[in-house]
């Protein structure tokens, strides 16, 4: 992210180990494995395990003290957040606590 200039941190999940751990993982079905190997996509070799699993896309935004400021999660992988959402959690969580007179984190969202 060093060439946007943005200071925030991207998880990176190989083995789906955090997705597992949230619930946020699903196992391919025999016929669809059959497509993907038709494609040349191993999951096996990708995954380096015979899970045949994948995560479903999920956007987390997480401030400093731990506290889940936006989540979304749709089991369609065709279904993404929008940008535009995550920019404006990331310009509440960035404006509300640091004006003095600003709006509260919810406000601000309610009101974007």
């Amino acid at each position: 992210m060093e060439e946007k200039r943005l200071k925030l941190m991207l998880l990176s999940d190989p083995g789906n180990q955090v997705a597992r751990t949230f619930s946020l993982v699903y196992k391919l079905p025999e016929d669809l494995r059959r497509v993907y190997l038709g494609f040349g996509v191993d999951l096996r070799r990708y995954n380096g395990d015979d899970s045949w699993t994948l995560p479903m896309p999920a956007r987390f935004v997480i401030d400093q003290s731990r506290t889940i400021r936006s989540a979304e999660v749709n089991a369609d992988y065709t279904v993404r957040p929008e940008p535009e959402e995550t920019i404006k959690v990331l310009r509440c969580m960035n404006e509300a606590p640091t004006h003095s007179g600003a709006m509260d984190f919810e406000s601000c969202i309610r009101a974007a």
